[in-house]
């Protein structure tokens, strides 16, 4: 108690101090001149010393703070101590800072001493400082033992206990909620989807109704519920309930290994600043540059204001999505193809009946030169236009619905060198189609309207159609001969599709086809064979199935069918040079690549299993052939007992 009471003396003496200059400074009293106080009175950033300098000593006015690990510690042994222990114990006591009256010290040094005039007299300016303030008081009130940490901030092994416990918890959190998104993220999620709301429409009863009898409806709905019946059925056995037995996942197409094709569509080609819904009418992929292609395209839309003809070049090697060129004519073009010995030159086929030449060195995108419309020239649609020849003599062939092919030299088409009308039971034929032996430029097939197919050749004695072959019942749509011409066995071989459904296996020798294939449902638009095997073509029809056929493996349906991805119809297909790519033009403009690959490769016993199939579709024919014949002869001699029975 007597230390508190020497304690409580001593402040009051220094309370008395205090209040002594503070009322020196209130009545003007004298101050020394602003530089020698700023002698006298240490710098204002530290205020200790001011404090010192005041007679106020820090040690006595506050009590030593200890950081973590410090404090009174005992005399014999070094040990840290508990607060409050006795001196008697040899432990040197901490006396906590007893709660006192504020008392203010005078902190910083004024700068400026000014003095202000009122009635002529001049008074000074009172001078506006800092202080800094000690809780003090002269009452007696409940002391607390408090321990403080110094400046140094919280110890090593503090941070880390926290660091460990944020660690735990954040892991907890993460495993029962999952990983926590930024703040900015899930506010931006938020705007997404009520932006998301916000811009769905409510649809009429109407638009929903015609919604679900919508085609594309009922077959997500379809798919979805076997899905979901597949899922309720099957218990966990790692069995995939997502097999696809439509071929509608158009990713990634494949057959199974045992079909020895593997399908991809590779890419697909759409100019739709250009083409604005039009059909692909024609495809040719040039001679020079394998890796170029032209698709020609139907009729513009109705109340259309662009060019009738358009023609886009594209690009199989590069992966850019626009075409290298872009060709126009006024007319629309219905036939198309590289020049071949001219790699700058392209020739189009139109409506009109007229040629026209494109030449790409130029800045135009419209023909060069054209032929003109004339009674000795073509007045139908061309749908035929190729260079045949060799380098040194070539010429422009062209072939129009008007039963006229025609032979153009490419300097002038003012008239052509030569006309061969095609003419079968004296009466004209409106061709359809023409097509040419590889390698031969002088014997042809050509399609007509009517569903007959005529075989003919350009020059000799017997210049024109030489034979028929009937047996289609529709306009036919394609001929093409077998590509391996140096074969004896398949030369002879050729190709038709039609608007009866149907595709038909012909031989030249033979006015009645091998076999009629039969398995698509609308019509046949085209089919070619594969340069790459003589057992496989392919074909495409007005349903947008592209099917695959391999006569050593089947003959009755194909060997793989592919849905057409975003068209209702397929219109063109062309087979590249390799027969490693598969072009395929539909009724909206876009142009399909495939990929196909042979599993197991061509081998050589590939032709000579070709050879025992066709000779057995050759029996199955003759032998059909005679069951109807037997049939109408059967039928034939009921009708004469029939009518034997009713004369009597």
């Amino acid at each position: 108690m007597d230390s508190a009471r020497q304690r409580k003396e001593e402040l009051l003496r220094k309370r008395e101090k205090v209040e002594e200059m503070r009322r020196n400074k209130q009545i003007g009293g004298n101050y020394p001149a602003q530089a020698d106080r700023a002698e006298q009175l240490p710098a204002a950033d530290d205020p200790d010393e001011i404090l010192k300098k005041v007679g106020i000593e820090m040690a006595a006015a506050f009590p030593r703070s200890y950081a973590a690990g410090d404090g009174p510690r005992n005399a014999v042994n070094g040990e840290l101590l508990p607060l409050g222990a006795n001196q008697g114990d040899g432990i040197a006591p901490i006396n906590p800072t007893p709660f006192t009256r504020p008392v203010t010290v005078d902190k910083s040094v004024s700068t400026d001493v000014g003095t202000e005039v009122s009635n002529g007299e001049a008074k000074p300016r009172e001078t506006v400082s800092y202080s800094k303030e000690t809780q003090t008081s002269g009452l007696e009130r409940t002391e607390h033992a408090m321990l403080h940490y110094d400046d140094g901030g919280p110890t090593e092994e503090f941070t880390t206990a926290i660091s460990n416990v944020y660690d735990i918890e954040s892991m907890k959190r993460s495993q029962h909620f999952g990983p926590t998104k930024p703040a900015v993220e899930q506010m931006q999620s938020v705007d997404e989807e009520h932006d998301l709301k916000q811009s769905l429409p409510e649809l009429t009863a109407e638009q929903k109704q015609e919604m679900m009898l919508s085609e594309d409806f009922r077959r997500f709905f379809d798919k979805t519920a076997r899905i979901v019946e597949r899922s309720l059925a099957e218990d966990d056995r790692g069995i995939d309930i997502f097999k696809d037995y439509k071929g509608e996942d158009l990713d990634t197409l494949e057959a199974d290994d045992s079909v020895g094709l593997k399908v991809t569509l590779q890419r697909v080609f759409i100019d739709e600043k250009n083409v604005n819904g039009r059909g692909v009418s024609c495809m040719d992929i040039s001679p020079h540059f394998p890796e170029l292609v032209i698709a020609s395209y139907h009729n513009p839309e109705e109340y259309s204001t662009d060019p009738g003809g358009l023609a886009n070049i594209w690009n199989l090697r590069f992966k850019k999505s626009s075409p290298e060129d872009v060709f126009r004519c006024h007319s629309t073009l219905t036939a198309v193809s590289f020049a071949e010995f001219h790699p700058n030159l392209i020739l189009g086929g139109t409506y009109s009946g007229q040629i026209v030449v494109w030449d790409n060195r130029t800045s135009k995108r419209t023909p060069i030169n054209k032929s003109q419309v004339a009674v000795s020239t073509h007045c139908h649609p061309v749908f035929f236009v190729k260079v045949m020849g060799t380098s040194h003599a070539h010429n422009l062939v062209t072939a129009s619905t008007d039963g006229r092919i025609c032979t153009w030299s490419l300097d002038m088409l003012s008239q052509p060198q030569e006309l061969l009308d095609l003419q079968a039971k004296q009466a004209k034929v409106s061709t359809t189609c023409l097509s040419f032996p590889p390698g031969n430029h002088n014997n042809f097939l050509a399609g007509a309207e009517e569903g007959a197919v005529y075989a003919g050749c350009r020059h000799g004695s017997k210049s024109g159609i030489v034979e028929s072959y009937e047996n289609h019942y529709g306009p036919v749509t394609s001929a093409s001969f077998h590509p391996k011409q140096d074969s004896p066995d398949f030369a002879h071989l050729f190709l038709t599709s039609s608007y009866d459904w149907t595709v038909k296996l012909w031989s030249l020798k033979d006015k009645k086809p091998i076999y009629s294939f039969e398995a698509s449902s609308d019509n046949v638009y085209d089919a070619k064979w594969s340069p790459a095997n003589p057992a496989i073509f392919a074909t495409i029809d007005g349903g947008g199935s592209l099917d695959f056929w391999n006569l050593n493996q089947d003959t009755e349906i194909p060997v793989l069918r592919i849905p057409i991805e975003g068209a209702s119809s397929a219109s063109r297909l062309q087979w590249t040079p390799s027969g490693q790519q598969l072009l395929v033009g539909d009724n909206s403009g876009r142009l399909h690549v495939f990929d196909v690959k042979e599993t197991h490769g061509y081998r050589s016993e590939d032709s000579n299993h070709l050879k025992r199939t066709i000779q057995e579709l050759k029996q199955r024919s003759l032998a059909s052939d005679e069951a109807e014949a037997t049939n109408a002869a059967i039928s034939s001699t009921h009708s004469l007992l029939d009518m034997l029975v009713t004369a009597r």
